[in-house]
C-alpha cells in the first residue's frame, strides 16, 4: 500500500508538470497577441507613446488568416480599439457654436489626432477580417453601444469641411474603414434595427452617398449649399472615396433587407434619391447592383404601407437599371416597378413618365428579356397597373403604341412562360373592361383579342369579349372587327374539356348573345357561319333552353332574318 501511494503520488505529480508545461506553451502562443493588446491598452499618454502603440497593432493585424483574426476578437481586440478610439476622440473633440448663419469651430483641430482616429479605425477594420459568427459575437457584445462612437467618426469630415472648406486624407480614410466595418455588421440580423434607428446614423450615411452634380466639392466663400455644407453647392459624399461610397450602399442594401426598417429609412431625407444617384453616378458595376437590390427592398415597405416614391430621379434610375446587362439587376428594377405601381399615385407618374417609355421598357422585357422571372416582373407589373383606379393611368396605357397587340402577341410566344402570359392575358382582360366606344385604343383592343382568341389556358381572353360587349355602345364595333366573329366563334365552339373549357364557352356564347342585341350587328352575326354554328351546336348540346343566352340570340338572329 506505502509503495503503491508513493507511486500514486508522483504520477500525480507528473501530470500537474505536464499541465503546467500544456499550459505555458498555450501561453507563449498567445502571448504576442496578448501583450500587444495589454500594450495598447496601457499607451494612454503621452501621445506620441500611444500613437507608437497603435502602429505596432496596425503593421500586427494586418494580415488575411481568418482564424487568428477570429482568435483577436475573441481577445477582445475590438473593445480596446473601441475604447481607445472613444479616447482619441473626445480628446480631439470639436464644439460648435451658432454665430448668425454659421458654425465656427472653438476647440482644437490636429492633423495628428486625425492620423490617430485614421489609424485605429483601419486596426478595427483589419480584426474583422474575421469569420461571419465571429463578427456577430463583437456585435452581440459592444455592437449598440459602439454605434455612436461610429457615426462620429463618420461625421468629422463634413464637419472639417463646414468649417474651412477642405478635409484630410486621415478623414477620408476614418470613413472608408467604419463604412467596411458598418456594413459587416448590417449583416447580423440583429444589428439591422438597432443600427437604423441609432441617432444620426442613417442622416450621416446619406452624406457619404451624395454624388449630386458630379463635380468635386469646392469652397466658394461662406454660403451654404443645399446639402447643408458651407461651400458645397455639389454632394458632399463626393469627397469620400469610392470605396465608402460602396460600403455605404451596401450597408443601406442590407438594412433594407428587414421589414421594419423601411419605412424609416425611406422617410429619412435624400436617402432613396442618394441611392438612386449611385447608379447614375458610380462606375462600379457591384455598386449598381447594390443599388437595385436596395430599391427593390425599400419599395416593398412593409406590411401596412406601399410607399409612394415615383420620383423623377428613381423612375429615371429604373429605367437605367431595367436595360442593365445583368439579368439579376434587370429583375431587381423590374421587382421595384412592380412594387411602385401598386399605389394608384405612383402608377400615374410611371405611366407619365417621358411619355410613357417606362411602359416601353416593360413591354421590351416581356417580349425580348431572356431572364423568365424578369419577363413575369414586368408582365405583372403592367397588369397590376392595369388595375389602377386612375382613369389616366389606364387610359395612357391603351393608347401606348403597340401596347394591347403586343401583349397578344406573347400569348402565342414559345419563349414567354406561363406566369408572363397569364399576366398578358389578364391585362388584355382588365383593359377590354374599361375601353369604350368611340375611344381611340378600342381599334387596337379588338385587334388583341383577335390575336389572342386562340388562347384558352384561361378564361380570361373570352371573358375580356364579354367584358367588352357589355356596354351597348361597343357591340357594332365589334361585330363590324375584322377577323373578331371568327375568333368569338371559334371560343365558342370549344370542345369540352373540364371547368375551364366550359368558362371558356359559356363566356364566348354570352358575348355572342350580347351582339345579336344590335339590330345592325344582327345582320352580321347571322352571316357568320362560325357564329351560326357556335350556336346550332350549343343548342343542340342542351345549352338552349327558354332564356339562355343561346336560346335568346337564336331568338334574335331569327327575327332579323
Amino acid at each position: 500500500m506505502f509503495f503503491g501511494g508513493g507511486k500514486k503520488e508522483k504520477d500525480e505529480q507528473s501530470v500537474d508538470n505536464t499541465s503546467q508545461r500544456s499550459s505555458s506553451t498555450e501561453a507563449s502562443v498567445i502571448s504576442p497577441l496578448r501583450q500587444l493588446l495589454d500594450a495598447v491598452n496601457m499607451s494612454i499618454l503621452p501621445h506620441d507613446l500611444r500613437l507608437s502603440s497603435i502602429t505596432q497593432a496596425a503593421g500586427f493585424f494586418d494580415h488575411r488568416d481568418r482564424l487568428t483574426h477570429d482568435n483577436e476578437l475573441r481577445e477582445g481586440a475590438a473593445n480596446i480599439l473601441y475604447q481607445k478610439l472613444a479616447f482619441a476622440l473626445s480628446l480631439s473633440s470639436t464644439s460648435f457654436e451658432d454665430q448668425g448663419d454659421t458654425i465656427n469651430r472653438l476647440r482644437h483641430r490636429d492633423d495628428s489626432a486625425d492620423h490617430e482616429v485614421g489609424l485605429l479605425c483601419s486596426c478595427l477594420e483589419m480584426v474583422h477580417r474575421a469569420s461571419p459568427d465571429a463578427i456577430a459575437a463583437t456585435w452581440y457584445d459592444v455592437g449598440e453601444d459602439i454605434l455612436p462612437i461610429l457615426v462620429r467618426v463618420i461625421e468629422r469630415p463634413f464637419l472639417r469641411l463646414s468649417s474651412s472648406g477642405k478635409t484630410s486624407r486621415d478623414l477620408k480614410l476614418a470613413v472608408q474603414k467604419v463604412t467596411k466595418l458598418l456594413a459587416m455588421y448590417s449583416l447580423v440580423p440583429e444589428a439591422k434595427y438597432p443600427m437604423v434607428v441609432c441617432p444620426g446614423l442613417l442622416t450621416v450615411l446619406v452624406k457619404v452617398i451624395d454624388t449630386r452634380n458630379l463635380n468635386r466639392v469646392r469652397s466658394h466663400g461662406p454660403s451654404t449649399g443645399s446639402n447643408g455644407v458651407r461651400g458645397a453647392s455639389t454632394g458632399v459624399g463626393l469627397i469620400m472615396t469610392e470605396a465608402a461610397r460602396f460600403n455605404t450602399i451596401a450597408t443601406l442594401t442590407n438594412l433594407a433587407a428587414a421589414e421594419e426598417n423601411r419605412i424609416t429609412m425611406l422617410t429619412t431625407p435624400g436617402l432613396v434619391d442618394n441611392i438612386a444617384r449611385i447608379v447614375q453616378n458610380e462606375r462600379s458595376e457591384v455598386a449598381r447592383q447594390c443599388s437595385a437590390l436596395a430599391l427593390m427592398n425599400l419599395s416593398n415597405g412593409d406590411k401596412n404601407h406601399v410607399p409612394e416614391m415615383a420620383s423623377e430621379l428613381l423612375l429615371e434610375t429604373l429605367v437605367t437599371l431595367i436595360n442593365d446587362d445583368l439579368p439579376e439587376t434587370r429583375r431587381n428594377a423590374a421587382v421595384a416597378l412592380f412594387n411602385v405601381a401598386c399605389a394608384d399615385e405612383n402608377t400615374l407618374r410611371v405611366a407619365r413618365y417621358k411619355d410613357g417609355v417606362i411602359l416601353g421598357a416593360l413591354l421590351e422585357i416581356i417580349k425580348n428579356d431572356d431572364a423568365d422571372d424578369s419577363r413575369a416582373e414586368a408582365a405583372e407589373t403592367l397588369f397590376n397597373m392595369s388595375c389602377s383606379d386612375a382613369e389616366e393611368t389606364t387610359d395612357r396605357m391603351a393608347n401606348h403604341p403597340g401596347l394591347l397587340e403586343n401583349l397578344a402577341d406573347v400569348l402565342h410566344s414559345p419563349r414567354a412562360s406561363i406566369d408572363v402570359k397569364l399576366y398578358c392575358a389578364a391585362t388584355l382582360r382588365r383593359m377590354a373592361e374599361i375601353i369604350r366606344t368611340p375611344m381611340m385604343s378600342q381599334g387596337p383592343l379588338l385587334s388583341a383579342l383577335v390575336r389572342a382568341a386562340s388562347w384558352t389556358r384561361t378564361s380570361d381572353i373570352a371573358e375580356a369579349f364579354d367584358a367588352h360587349a357589355d356596354p351597348a355602345e361597343n357591340r357594332l364595333a365589334m361585330a363590324e372587327h375584322h377577323g373578331l366573329l371568327n375568333g368569338l366563334s371559334g371560343l365558342a365552339q370549344l370542345s369540352s374539356g373540364g371547368a375551364e373549357s366550359d368558362q371558356i364557352k359559356d363566356a364566348a356564347l354570352r358575348c355572342i348573345e350580347k351582339l345579336a342585341r344590335d339590330e345592325v350587328a344582327q345582320n352580321l352575326l347571322s352571316s357568320n357561319v362560325g357564329i351560326m354554328t357556335a350556336l346550332t351546336q350549343a343548342n343542340r348540346g342542351g345549352d338552349g333552353e327558354e332564356g339562355s343566352p343561346v336560346h335568346t340570340a337564336l331568338k334574335n338572329l331569327i327575327a332579323a332574318a
